[in-house]
């Protein structure tokens, strides 16, 4: 009867023992230090902190974004609120009616850096060759703005003449907010060549608070 001999079996233990102690057995060979190299390049090796890194990178980069994007909302927040500002100083400095019909037309469309500004009065004529302050006929509100409170974004040209005058074909976006004056439906109007000055995303209530101010800053005269 002939014996068989048994093959070898690796001892891994053994073997990672012994590549601990003398590291030189890898190091010292070319070829087996090739091999390593060529086994750490392939994508089946993960190198988890290279992945890490990487993921960390990512959302630092994500954060500083999003810190630049609301540092700069709020640079322009400022700059509208100190543009409301100015205008509402310039409105209450008005003493007169007609004092403030030329502060609409001039330095409150300055202040808000818009072409034109108007303020539409159903039912009335508040002066006779107003600029700014102007009667309109009934029902003209709704049709501009429509059951909202408000509306922004480009100019409605089957309207742009009659609120805007020879302008009008020349503005390519315009802010409109629904007005109560004395119990006459009104709006106020601003308009801008820019056709990005105003659009549908953008907020109102700095455009409201304006006109609550002009509100209640023209009701006593036209009940006068």
């Amino acid at each position: 009867m002939t014996d068989t001999a048994e093959p070898d079996v690796l001892d891994l233990d053994a073997l990672r023992a012994q590549l601990r102690a003398r590291p030189d057995i890898v190091t010292a060979d070319a070829q087996l230090m090739e091999m390593v190299r060529a086994a750490l390049a392939s994508d089946s090796v993960v190198d988890l902190s290279s992945r890490q890194r990487r993921r960390v990178e990512a959302e630092l980069a994500r954060v500083q974004a999003a810190n630049a994007a609301l540092i700069e909302l709020s640079k322009a927040n400022l700059a509208a609120q100190a543009q409301c500002h100015n205008a509402v100083l310039a409105v209450l400095e008005s003493e007169t009616l007609s004092a403030l019909d030329r502060k609409l037309d001039g330095r409150v469309s300055g202040a808000l850096s818009v072409d034109k500004v108007r303020v539409l009065i159903e039912g009335c004529t508040p002066l006779a060759e107003g600029r700014a302050l102007i009667g309109c006929a009934p029902d003209l509100v709704d049709a501009l703005i429509g059951a909202k409170a408000e509306r922004l974004g480009p100019v409605d040209t089957r309207f742009a003449d009659a609120v805007y005058g020879p302008q009008g074909p020349g503005l390519r976006s315009e802010a409109l907010v629904r007005m109560d004056i004395a119990g006459h439906p009104a709006a106020l109007c601003l308009a801008a060549r820019d056709q990005a000055a105003f659009t549908p995303d953008m907020g109102a209530d700095l455009l409201h608070f304006l006109a609550r101010v002009l509100e209640r800053r023209i009701a006593p005269w036209l009940r006068a």
